[in-house]
């Protein structure tokens, strides 16, 4: 797993900006904060973080080279499920062969429809199979 502080941190320097600020901003509390050195945080903290640095979700995970922020994301798990449907319908996928392909659970997809929400490695394993960007996930 990568160590999303140091992701934080690369992101934080191309803005010039550091964990001060974050702290400082009422971002992401310090002790809170340092949790993420081995996992990742919440989804709603990477928005909140993304969306303070004006970068993507995937741009901050560096799953993308480029930054293509253009409005603020929060989590919508409406929007969240109907993007996944849409994107399995156009993959001619079922929920069954998608949740045995990842490897995940097949009660996910229900859970999501009533309003879980995923887990940032989730949307990371979900935007890698499916070559989408966690913004088209979510926005």
């Amino acid at each position: 797993m990568t160590d999303f502080i140091n992701l934080v941190n690369n992101a934080l320097a191309e803005k010039n900006k550091t964990t001060a600020d974050l702290f400082n901003d009422s971002i992401v509390f310090k002790d809170t904060f340092y949790k993420y050195r081995h996992r990742y945080p919440s989804v709603c903290t990477l928005l909140k973080i993304s969306n303070y640095l004006k970068v993507t979700p995937d741009y901050l995970l560096e799953l993308s080279d480029e930054n293509a922020f253009k409005k603020e994301y929060e989590f919508n798990s409406e929007k969240f499920y109907l993007n996944l449907t849409k994107i399995l319908k156009s993959k001619n996928m079922s929920g069954r062969n998608f949740c045995k392909a990842l490897n995940f659970s097949r009660d996910n997809i229900l859970r999501w429809k009533k309003g879980t929400v995923p887990s940032v490695s989730s949307l990371i394993q979900i935007s890698t199979f499916f070559e989408v960007s966690i913004g088209d996930l979510l926005l």
